[in-house]
């Protein structure tokens, strides 16, 4: 079969040749096509709205995360236990451990349990323990916790507890008076004053023995948290301090406990 041959177009001495100009790599699309529009960007998911700036998609349906309260207690010798409750549930953080929880009956208080340990609070106290009820009770790991709410918050310090000691092999009687006092370091002036009172705390030695406890009952509303506070204590007789803390020891805020044991020395003495 002979292929039909074509003949060039004559133009005024010109010739013209059917030939169509693409730029490099380009699409026809992009070249544009007369009568045509380039098709706009298409929604990954059909129906939901497309976002140019972003690249993904928006919607609302996304479900909120549930509400945890969180709860800070700060336990006998120094030890702190972190609660958040929801629904029934519980979250204990311990020693670097988290223990999962779920709310199981109590005649007293508010009970939580994994089946190996127990959460146990009423009120503003709490404890830790080993949940084996074939001896009876467990061994409790965290004692006397004393809830202080969210460090740092404002309004979260309720109490400041602790012991007080001296190693003098010394019997004072009954008439001796015990004095701790919360001092705001930061409005300190002098080393005899060294911060401004907050809180107190006195009553007689009574038939107590060292260590004596102590609670130092707060009003949320005088601590504030950009604070320092520092507890001291003495234990006098007659009026005339036998034994005395040598400097505040710093509490509450700036990362510091809200329970201190103190070891007092005798009056006098640096």
């Amino acid at each position: 079969m002979k292929r039909a041959k074509h003949k060039p177009l004559v133009f005024g001495g010109f010739v013209a040749i059917g030939l169509c100009a693409f730029a490099p790599g380009a699409s026809a699309q992009e070249q544009g096509t007369p009568g045509q529009t380039a098709p706009k960007a298409q929604s990954p998911t059909p129906g939901m709205p497309f976002d140019n700036t972003q690249g993904r998609q928006e919607h609302n349906n996304v479900r909120a995360s549930a509400k945890w309260q969180r709860f800070d207690y700060a336990c006998e010798n120094n030890a702190k236990v972190v609660v958040y409750l929801h629904d029934g549930s519980a979250k204990v953080y311990y020693q670097d451990r988290l223990y999962l929880m779920r709310q199981t009956p109590a005649a007293d208080g508010t009970r939580y349990s994994d089946g190996k340990l127990v959460w146990w609070s009423k009120g503003d106290t709490g404890f830790l323990q080993e949940d084996d009820t074939s001896v009876g009770e467990g061994q409790r790991i965290a004692k006397n916790c004393d809830r202080v709410s969210s460090p740092g918050a404002p309004g979260s310090y309720r109490a400041v507890t602790g012991t007080l000691t001296y190693l003098v092999r010394m019997a004072l009687p009954a008439q001796a008076v015990v004095q701790v006092q919360l001092l705001d370091l930061t409005r300190g002036e002098t080393a005899a004053a060294p911060g401004a009172l907050v809180a107190e705390e006195k009553f007689p030695l009574g038939q107590r023995s060292v260590p004596v406890t102590f609670s130092l009952k707060l009003d949320p509303a005088k601590i504030d948290p950009k604070h320092t506070y520092g507890v001291s204590a003495r234990i006098s007789l007659l009026g005339e301090a036998k034994f005395a803390s040598r400097e505040p020891v710093q509490v509450l805020t700036q990362g510091n406990p809200t329970k201190v044991d103190l070891v007092l020395l005798p009056a006098g003495k640096p």
